[in-house]
């Protein structure tokens, strides 16, 4: 069943829980356990199966879950701080193109990307900073 981690399509983690059923049907059936008791079996059984969930817990926890963790998670941060040089909020400026709702605009002799949290603003019409997001200032149109 740990194969299952490396060679998807379920074929090998089938295999593998047909394996552990085998040997559970072998341990209560095989003549070889004759002589032991019914409870001997049954336990043989039980502990066939609690021993291969716990080893593929460990297999999966260990090796599987934090080896694939680190050759596709993306461990970086990425700072979302507006600049510091970026307009603040409350300072009015001029669209330059037209925002639909993106576009750019000149705000305090800058030129700036910009997001129209009013949907659509034409060219040359006047906005106020109402905040920012990753990349964008947010600007409103000034009635």
């Amino acid at each position: 069943m740990m194969l299952e981690t490396f060679v998807p399509g379920w074929i090998a983690g089938l295999m593998g829980l047909a394996c552990i059923i085998t040997g559970v049907v072998l341990a209560v059936t095989a003549e070889e356990f004759a002589a032991w008791p019914t409870w001997g079996r049954t336990l043989l059984a039980v502990g066939i199966i609690v021993g291969s969930a716990i080893s593929l817990l460990i297999w999966l926890k260990c090796f599987a879950v934090e080896f694939w963790q680190r050759s596709f998670t993306l461990k970086a941060e990425i700072n979302t701080q507006a600049p510091l040089n970026a307009p603040e909020q409350g300072a009015e400026g001029v669209a330059i193109t037209e925002l639909r709702p993106g576009g750019r605009a000149e705000i305090s002799g800058r030129r700036c990307d910009v997001r129209c949290e009013d949907g659509f603003a034409p060219s040359g019409s006047r906005l106020r900073v109402s905040g920012s997001e990753p990349g964008n200032l947010l600007v409103r149109l000034i009635a």
